[in-house]
């Protein structure tokens, strides 16, 4: 019986390679200075940002953040996340915290109204307002991860190709 992976707001992904941070930095280096290159990106000594060119952009385009850890045998661990763009990231997140806030507070203002015996009609239905935005909003996370689906396999692809041992 196969294990039910929930799926991830942020999907990641980890697996380490024969070659050393340096060597893998200076490979992506060399890939996002091919001529046509799809992939825009800033390349640090442990860490790469890799996204697709202007023209190719919208507003659920997702980021690749790579993080490069040397492993003993001078192989290196890579850990890529797939964001959208970090102000889009940060909007969600307050979105996310606004409806929590709302949320909880008229969860409070609901039960008093209720150990009061007051009418609970209108606080409810703000409540459950509340509560079904927050799952909205929620949700536009996976809708983005379907809209920028091929784009994060062009991400994935750009990094398998770089990686790749000349023939």
């Amino acid at each position: 019986m196969s294990k039910l992976v929930r799926p991830r707001a942020r999907p990641r992904f980890t697996y380490e390679v024969a070659h050393p941070p340096d060597e893998i930095t200076a490979r992506i280096r060399r890939q996002l200075e091919l001529p046509d290159c799809p992939i825009r990106g800033k390349v640090f000594p442990r860490t790469a940002l890799l996204t697709l060119i202007e023209d190719r952009r919208h507003f659920w385009t997702p980021h690749l953040d790579l993080q490069l850890s040397p492993v003993a045998g001078g192989r290196t661990r890579l850990t890529g996340t797939f964001a959208p763009h970090p102000q889009l990231w940060a909007t969600f997140v307050a979105t996310q915290l606004l409806f929590a806030v709302l949320s909880i507070g008229l969860g409070i203002y609901v039960l008093n109204l209720w150990s009061l015996g007051q009418a609970l009609t209108v606080p409810a239905i703000l409540l459950l307002g509340a509560l079904v935005g927050g799952g909205l909003s929620y949700g536009t996370a996976y809708i983005g991860q379907g809209l920028g689906s091929e784009q994060m396999y062009e991400l994935r692809s750009f990094l398998d190709a770089a990686l790749r041992d000349p023939p």
